[in-house]
C-alpha cells in the first residue's frame, strides 16, 4: 500500500466527517490508501459515526487514543499505517480529490532522499469575515513554484505527507508538545523537522504548489486574540527548545541575554509599523505575532510557564 492518511480528533465531529470524506475520494484508487481516524478521548458521538463510516468503506479504519495529545495521536496513527508514505490532515481540513494522486507523482519524480512532501493550506469559512480581514492570514505557502525547503523551513501539520520509515527512525512526534485536549499548544510538527535538519546533511522535504488542502478558519481564529494565544504557545515551546539545546545555568543565562536583546528591539520596531496602517487588527495581524512569541519565550525561559487554553469549536 502507497499512502495512509491519518486524521486525528478531539471533539470535531462537526467537521471531522467532511474532512474524512474529502480523503475517501480521492481520485487514485481505494485499495492503493487507507484512511485512519484516531480519536482522542472524544466526547462528542465520534466513535459512533465513524465506526459506521468503517462498514461502507473497508479502506477506512478508526482507532481510539485515551492519552490526549495531537502528537501522541498521530504517533498512534503512524505507528498502525501500512502505508509506505503517512499523509496527516486536520480533522477540520479538507484535501483535494487529487492530493495523493499528486503526491503520488511528486514521489516518483523525486525519489531520492525524499522525506517529506508538502504543499499549501488554503482557509475556507463558515461565518462572516470581518470588514479588515485577508485571506492571507490563514494562507500556509512556501511560494508558488516547486521547490526542495531551505534549512530550517517545515510544513504545516495538515499538509505533510511523510516517508513512514523517516517517522520510524526520528520517533515521531515529540508528545511533550501541541495541542492536548482544549489546551493550544505549538510546535510538534517543527521538531520532528528540526531533528532531522540537524542529523542529516541533505535532507529532502519537497514543496508543491498543486498539493493544495483547505482548512477551516471558524470566528475566534480572526480575533487579535487568538494571536495572542497562539504566539504565547509558541513562544512557551521556542523557550523549551532552546533550553535543551543549551542546557545549564550559563547556557540559560545566554540564551535569556540573546532573546532580551531581540525584544529590545523589536517591540519598539513593532509599535512604529503601527503608523503605516489604518487598522489596528492589520497591523496586528502583520507585525506582532513574532515580539509576542519572543515575550513568551522570555518568561519561559525564566521558568514562566504559561499555560494557554484554546476554544474548542
Amino acid at each position: 500500500m502507497l499512502f495512509s492518511i491519518v486524521i486525528c480528533s478531539y471533539n470535531r465531529l462537526d467537521h471531522l466527517v467532511a474532512s474524512v470524506e474529502s480523503t475517501l475520494k480521492q481520485s487514485i484508487p481505494s485499495d492503493n490508501y487507507e484512511v485512519i481516524v484516531v480519536d482522542n478521548a472524544s466526547t462528542d458521538g465520534t466513535a459512533e459515526t465513524i465506526k459506521k463510516l468503517t462498514d461502507e468503506h473497508p479502506n477506512l479504519l478508526y482507532l481510539y487514543e485515551t492519552r490526549l495529545g495531537l502528537a501522541t495521536a498521530r504517533n498512534t496513527g503512524w505507528q498502525a499505517a501500512q502505508g509506505t508514505y503517512v499523509a496527516f490532515l486536520d480533522d477540520d481540513a479538507k484535501a483535494e480529490s487529487n492530493w495523493l494522486e499528486t503526491a503520488k507523482g511528486l514521489i516518483e519524480n523525486n525519489p531520492t532522499n525524499l522525506r517529506c512532501v508538502g504543499g499549501p493550506i488554503h482557509p475556507f469559512y463558515t461565518s462572516q469575515k470581518p470588514d479588515w480581514w485577508l485571506d492571507k492570514y490563514e494562507i500556509r505557502t512556501r511560494g508558488d513554484v516547486q521547490r526542495h525547503l531551505r534549512q530550517g523551513e517545515f510544513f504545516s501539520g495538515s499538509n505533510m505527507i511523510w516517508l513512514r520509515e523517516v517517522l520510524e527512525k526520528y520517533g515521531g512526534f515529540e508528545a511533550s508538545a501541541g495541542m492536548k485536549g482544549n489546551q493550544l499548544g505549538m510546535g510538534e510538527e517543527t521538531g520532528l523537522f528540526r531533528k532531522i535538519w540537524e542529523a542529516e546533511g541533505q535532507p529532502v522535504f519537497l514543496y508543491s504548489p498543486d498539493l493544495r488542502v483547505y482548512h477551516w478558519v471558524p470566528p475566534e481564529k480572526m480575533t487579535m486574540g487568538y494571536i495572542l494565544k497562539r504566539a504565547t504557545a509558541n513562544g512557551q515551546f521556542e523557550a523549551r527548545y532552546a533550553l535543551a539545546q543549551n542546557p545549564g545555568l550559563s547556557g540559560r543565562l545566554h540564551t535569556i541575554g540573546k532573546t532580551l536583546r531581540t525584544v529590545a528591539v523589536e517591540i519598539p520596531t513593532t509599535l512604529f509599523k503601527r503608523l503605516r496602517y489604518k487598522t489596528t487588527e492589520n497591523w496586528y495581524f502583520d507585525h506582532c505575532f513574532i515580539p509576542i512569541q519572543n515575550v513568551s519565550k522570555l518568561l519561559g525561559l525564566m521558568g514562566f510557564k504559561i499555560s494557554v487554553s484554546q476554544r474548542n469549536s
